[in-house]
C-alpha cells in the first residue's frame, strides 16, 4: 500500500534532484529517503530512478507519475489552506468575496438585512476583481461571493439573482447628455474608457458593445474596475459603458448616465463553493440578498431578474 511519506519523499527527490536535498527538506537521513523510494517502487511495480554512480536519475515513468502526484497534491494543498483558515477563525464568521463596485453599493444594503438576522456574527469582506473571486471560491477561502455571471467552472455553484441594464456614463455638459438613449453609432470618434482584454471576463467587451459595421471609438484608457471607469469619466477623460450600481455614487460627482442601446445585459450571481452543504450563515446571507434585490426602492434598475 502506498503511504503518504513515500509520496512526500518522491516529490522532495524530484524537486531537489538529490537524496541530500530531499533528506534536508524532510528532516530525515539520506538512507531513510532511499528506503522510502525503494519501498514506493516496490509498491508501484516499476522503477522511478536509475542509480548511476551514486546519482538518482528519474525515469520516464517517474516523470509521468509526478504529473499524477502533483494533481492530487493540489487537492491536498487546498484542504490544508481551508483547514488553516478555519483554525485561524476564533469565532464563527461569514467570509464574502465581492467585486469592488458591488462591495461599495449593493453589499452594504445586504449586510443591513443580514445583521437583522445575525447581529453578532462578524463578516469578512474580500473586495477583489471577478477573476480573483473565482480563485477565492475554488480555494475555499470564502463562503459566498457576489459577482458578475461567469461560465461554468469546476468547484463553483452559481445562482442567478439579478439582471441590470447597460448604461453609458458621460461627463456633465457632454454633447450627448440631452439624448434619451445612447447608441453605439453615437460614440463614433469618442474617447471611451475601455476594458483590459487579458482578463477572462473582459474578453470581447468592445465587440459586444460595438459590433461589426459600427465605427469604433478610441480607447485611450483601459482599466479593470467600474469605479475607475466612472472616475475617468468624472474628470472628463472620456465616456464609458458601465453597470448601474456605481451610478448612484458618481452622479454626485458630475457623471450623467443614460441607457445604452445593446442586446447585452449585466447579469449578477451569488456563487458558492461546491461543497454540497451551506451553512446557516450562508442561507441567511442569501435571504438578505433576495430581499434587497426584490425591493424596487433599493434596486430600481433591475429587470427580469431570476429569483
Amino acid at each position: 500500500m502506498i503511504r503518504f511519506r513515500q509520496i512526500e519523499a518522491f516529490r522532495s527527490l524530484m524537486d531537489t534532484g538529490t537524496t541530500v536535498g530531499a533528506a534536508r527538506r524532510m528532516h530525515i537521513t539520506q538512507p531513510a529517503v532511499s528506503r522510502l523510494i525503494a519501498d514506493l517502487e516496490a509498491d508501484l511495480g516499476f522503477r522511478l530512478f536509475n542509480r548511476t554512480k551514486g546519482r538518482m536519475e528519474p525515469t520516464t515513468a517517474a516523470v509521468r507519475f509526478q504529473l499524477a502526484v502533483e494533481e492530487n497534491f493540489l487537492g491536498l494543498e487546498r484542504l490544508r489552506k481551508a483547514a488553516e483558515t478555519i483554525r485561524k477563525d476564533e469565532t464563527q464568521a461569514l467570509s464574502v468575496a465581492c467585486m469592488p463596485v458591488l462591495s461599495t453599493t449593493l453589499l452594504p444594503l445586504i449586510l443591513k438585512e443580514f445583521f437583522r438576522m445575525q447581529p453578532d456574527v462578524p463578516v469578512n469582506i474580500d473586495s477583489v476583481g471577478n477573476a480573483e473571486v473565482l480563485v477565492r471560491l475554488q480555494d475555499l477561502k470564502v463562503d459566498v461571493a457576489l459577482s458578475l455571471a461567469f461560465p461554468a467552472i469546476a468547484g463553483i455553484e452559481v445562482e442567478p439573482i439579478l439582471q441590470a441594464e447597460v448604461l453609458c456614463a458621460l461627463p456633465a455638459g457632454h454633447r450627448l447628455c440631452d439624448k434619451d438613449v445612447i447608441t453605439p453609432a453615437d460614440l463614433a470618434g469618442e474617447n471611451v474608457i475601455g476594458w483590459i482584454p487579458n482578463r477572462p471576463l473582459s474578453q470581447g467587451q468592445e465587440d459586444k458593445y460595438f459590433p461589426q459595421g459600427i465605427e469604433k471609438p478610441r480607447f485611450p484608457i483601459r482599466t479593470h474596475t467600474s469605479h475607475t471607469r466612472y472616475a475617468m469619466v468624472a474628470h472628463g477623460l472620456g465616456v464609458s459603458i458601465v453597470e448601474p450600481f456605481g451610478a448612484q455614487v458618481w452622479e454626485k460627482h458630475g457623471v450623467v448616465v443614460k441607457p445604452f442601446q445593446t442586446e447585452a445585459t449585466h447579469d449578477y450571481v451569488l456563487a458558492y463553493p461546491s461543497t454540497g452543504r451551506r451553512s446557516t450563515l450562508v442561507h441567511d446571507f442569501r435571504t438578505a440578498t433576495m430581499k434587497v434585490i426584490q425591493d424596487p426602492a433599493l434596486v430600481p434598475w433591475q429587470h427580469a431578474a431570476n429569483h
